[in-house]
């Protein structure tokens, strides 16, 4: 059921997603799902699941903690992804049928964290092909310029795909012809059209897979910087066999290149257009 009292889904925020590739829904997320969401982080910061990553290095101020797949061993997680709100929403903004659940991730930038998530697409660390992923950000911390994700304004329609980079540890890069070299977007921001917002507990961002975006660090004294991503997987979603592997999923599947995700009990089926 979708759990949005504050607002519609209407036509003018689905053409937006269409032209912009990144939409600010504010107030979509209910107060209730807030706090499952923080008590979810809390436990998995205390008890993260096989995947964690921690990015800050021994001196570094403050913590980069990064947990993915918490749906699998957090049950307050695993019930925001099931009933709360996002699916159907990324549905509507995708204006697919049907979505499945692909992953979930959680971001901690704890006060004075300098960690910044450097430009890059989502989809090519994943084994997904098709235009209908979506995924969304959601903070459970108020979000201000300088501690916000920024976007690039269409890139999503450029038809390009940039090779993955291990940005965060040794700076390795995805060897594939399949992949351009990524472009040094922070030297010549004025070339591009850069959004962002301010965000407050409730707003929510939902963005498409190919969006160049980066997140920016935390350098406030005392505000903490966590945030939830869900990666939802549309009508025309396949799997992808990529050389080499591709980093998503983080689990072992038998899925055969092309297959729909629709029918895998791997990537649960988790909101379905009524007959």
């Amino acid at each position: 059921m979708l759990d949005t009292p504050n607002i519609e889904i209407g036509d003018d925020s689905i053409e937006a997603y269409e032209r912009d590739g990144v939409v600010c829904l504010r107030g979509v997320i209910a107060p209730h799902w807030i706090e499952l969401l923080r008590q979810g982080v809390e436990r998995d910061l205390g008890e993260p699941g096989p995947h964690v990553e921690i990015y800050t290095k021994d001196g570094d101020p403050g913590l980069f903690f990064n947990d993915f797949d918490l749906w699998r061993h957090n049950p307050k997680m695993k019930a925001f992804a099931f009933e709360g709100p996002c699916a159907e929403i990324a549905a509507r903004l995708t204006r697919s049928t049907y979505i499945n659940f692909f992953y979930d991730h959680v971001f901690v930038k704890e006060p004075g964290t300098e960690g910044v998530t450097h430009w890059h697409q989502d989809q090519p660390y994943m084994a997904v092909d098709g235009r209908k992923l979506c995924s969304n950000w959601i903070p459970l911390d108020p979000i201000t310029e300088e501690t916000t994700v920024e976007f690039i304004r269409g890139s999503h329609r450029w038809g390009r795909w940039f090779a993955p980079f291990d940005s965060m540890t040794d700076g390795s890069r995805y060897e594939s012809e399949a992949f351009e070299r990524f472009p040094d977007i922070e030297a010549h921001r004025a070339d591009y059209e850069i959004v962002s917002w301010e965000l407050e507990p409730g707003d929510c961002i939902f963005f498409h897979g190919l969006m160049l975006h980066q997140g920016r660090s935390n350098p406030t004294k005392a505000t903490r910087r966590r945030t939830v991503t869900h990666r939802w997987l549309g009508d025309d979603a396949t799997f992808a066999v990529r050389e080499p592997i591709s980093e998503f999923p983080k689990i072992d599947t038998q899925m055969s290149h092309g297959q729909p995700f629709k029918d895998v009990a791997d990537f649960p089926l988790v909101w379905q257009k009524a007959a």
